[in-house]
């Protein structure tokens, strides 16, 4: 579907704008808004000595969610004149999410577990192994994550027999959000002259909306980015047009084209 002329509201962050610009060149109408912001970790020394644990070999695997913790560490590495990819072919990375594994891939990290399940912690969990206490392995899984995380992939993979260090890669903050303007267009929806579409690309993105946007068309079709934007949305007491079936931009493409399809009178 041909995007020219549609308005969305897309979120970004200062470090993530391409799926906005990839839109606005399909010819969009873009408004992009930080909802939020991606800072340092509340314990910097914390995530070093991970970071130098993981370096010199010490974990067997490190499950990783989040391109920012990924970053994070790499930025740590190279401080140290060293490269995250050291510890492989022995130790093992296990992630999820197209942009999680382009930074894996740019750090040169070998990713050795996508669960086909479903692309979250759970899947993750899901498809891990089970530690087999006679082997070689150490047994140590790093699982680096934000301020916001849920305990779903710590706790997981535990019960699965491995010793998990989890620490707090960074942290996700409030950002400017939206000004008048928006909150307004939101309002009025896409009849009004408003938006067309919102997209949530987190959880903590589309908290951050509905508290900044109580108001929304029906005209204005919501967008997520995979189920667990959804049931942060639906907890945050959104509706949801349309859930991506895979957490990328290409699947929050989709999802896009999926609900501006919905007439207005159905919405």
């Amino acid at each position: 579907m041909s995007l020219a002329g549609r308005r969305l509201l897309v979120p970004v962050t200062a470090e993530r704008t391409a799926f906005a610009d990839e839109l606005a060149a399909e010819g969009a109408h873009v408004t992009p808004v930080a909802f939020i912001a991606i800072e340092p970790a509340t314990d910097p020394a914390a995530l070093e000595s991970a970071t130098l644990a993981w370096l010199a070999g010490e974990y067997d695997w490190m499950a990783v969610t989040s391109r920012n913790a990924v970053l994070a560490m790499q930025r740590i590495a190279r401080a140290h004149g060293r490269d995250l990819s050291e510890p492989q072919p022995a130790a093992r990375v296990a992630t999820v999410g197209e942009a999680t594994r382009a930074v894996c891939a740019t750090a040169g990290l070998e990713v050795a577990l996508v669960p086909a399940s479903r692309a979250d912690a759970r899947g993750i969990v899901a498809e891990f192994p089970e530690r087999v206490p006679a082997s070689r392995a150490v047994g140590r899984v790093l699982v680096p994550v934000g301020n916001l995380a849920s305990p779903v992939l710590a706790r997981g993979i535990a019960r699965k027999g491995w010793s998990v260090d989890q620490v707090e890669a960074y942290r996700t903050v409030d950002g400017p959000g939206p000004d008048d303007a928006v909150v307004a267009g939101v309002a009025r929806g896409a009849s009004g002259g408003g938006f067309d579409a919102v997209l949530l690309t987190s959880g903590s993105v589309a908290e951050r909306f509905a508290a900044a946007c109580p108001t929304v068309a029906p005209t204005t079709r919501i967008v997520a980015i995979g189920r667990t934007t959804e049931a942060g949305a639906r907890a945050a007491g959104l509706r949801v047009d349309a859930v991506a079936t895979e957490p990328t931009y290409r699947g929050m493409r989709a999802a896009l084209d999926t609900a501006l399809q919905v007439p207005e009178e159905d919405a």
